[in-house]
């Protein structure tokens, strides 16, 4: 484990370069396939041809443009899942805040949190309602699904494709006229020589129509399985299972946001037991109540006040309500030693930039804190080790 000022940051910062590098590679031939696909509709719309045939041709090309769109957002999707897959998390974080308030124009800090996994920090949070599945990690699981899915048919379909071609070459090369005269013959040849290119063309477009349909289908097919999967789990209770989560997230198997679905009745058990296996915790100081007071007093205990990252509302002058200062005081004998501030509209993009800039670093130097205040166990320079 790097040591010193920004330690983690410079560990992190290069494994986002190499991830970045690697799923520039895995979407290259995505991209390419959407400008290919661009750049022919743009030859089939623009080159020449007769008035008659205009209508068509444009028609052509603007479903070309359609699917070198779909295909830009399928490679958007293997980039995004790549370099999430190849991204190691080396800080563990609980956002000590239940989903409550973000409804309307009110600025979504759970999506600052959810993109912190972009930055090396797997985020966990616990609520008592219904469960929405991470947007990150429902957008990482969209490449992977889709792919899945359309792999095998795209390969059937190239087969099959290849095989009607090698067919009816076949079949054009093995021909032979039957007319007794060469005029009859001439004409026989024309007919098998139109015949032969007609079912090429037949070929290509049926094969191109079932590549895109099938793009259609598992593209939604991708996008509606986080939804589903979030219906019909809506009544579950995640508590039996956090034992085993948790031993995940210590092994380093868990990547990115988790919201777990935690009953009132087991609330305190739950937080409790995640603190343990938590580097930094997350607290949100805008509406200090009694919960969120006694998980301040919690984290304070583990994982200790110094490994704290504190967040609030930007009201406008950059301070605390007072209550909060008081509640702080209280858990850590002293103020806050530094806050993020998020702006509290959506529509402060600028803010919530800043934002974002100012939590990573509030985490970084928070854990950074952890890792010098406690002796270094053996293997903790490892890859991955926290």
């Amino acid at each position: 484990m790097a040591r010193g000022k920004n330690g983690i940051a410079r560990q992190i910062a290069k494994d986002a370069h190499r991830a970045r590098f690697w799923a520039s590679l895995a979407s290259a031939p995505v991209w390419a396939f959407a400008v290919l696909l661009g750049a022919s509709a743009s030859y089939v719309a623009l080159g020449p041809s007769s008035e008659d045939d205009r209508a068509s041709l444009y028609i052509v090309g603007a479903i070309m443009v359609l699917f070198a769109f779909l295909f830009s957002i399928v490679a958007r999707w293997t980039y995004g899942a790549t370099r999430a897959a190849l991204t190691p998390q080396r800080i563990q974080a609980m956002w000590l805040r239940r989903f409550g308030s973000e409804g309307g124009e009110a600025f979504r800090t759970s999506r600052v949190v959810d993109r912190l996994s972009r930055g090396g920090v797997s985020a966990l949070t616990l609520q008592d309602r219904e469960v929405q599945l991470s947007f990150e990690q429902r957008r990482n699981r969209l490449a992977p699904t889709f792919w899945l899915l359309f792999a095998p048919i795209a390969a059937v379909l190239g087969f099959a494709g290849v095989n009607s071609w090698c067919d009816v070459q076949a079949r054009a090369e093995q021909w032979r006229p039957t007319a007794d005269n060469l005029g009859d013959a001439i004409g026989e040849a024309i007919g098998q020589a139109l015949g032969s290119a007609f079912a090429l063309v037949l070929i290509i477009l049926v094969t191109t129509a079932a590549f895109m349909l099938a793009t259609l289908l598992f593209m939604a097919v991708a996008a509606l399985a986080g939804p589903i999967g979030a219906a019909f789990a809506r009544n579950r209770d995640d508590f039996a299972g956090l034992p085993q989560h948790l031993k995940a997230i210590d092994k380093g198997k868990r990547k990115g946001a988790t919201v777990l679905r935690i009953g009132d009745d087991h609330w305190k058990e739950a937080v409790s037991l995640a603190l343990r296996s938590t580097d930094v915790a997350i607290v949100d100081l805008t509406d200090v109540s009694e919960n969120v007071a006694w998980e301040l007093e919690k984290a304070a205990q583990m994982p200790g006040g110094e490994r704290i990252v504190f967040i609030c509302a930007d009201v406008g002058a950059r301070a605390l309500p007072l209550d909060a200062v008081a509640q702080v005081r209280a858990a850590l004998g002293g103020p806050p030693p530094a806050v993020a501030y998020y702006p509290q509209s959506r529509g402060a993009a600028k803010g919530g930039e800043r934002f974002a800039e100012e939590l990573r670093a509030a985490i970084y130097a928070a854990f950074d804190r952890r890792a010098l205040d406690r002796p270094k166990a053996p293997g903790a320079d490892a890859p991955g080790a926290r």
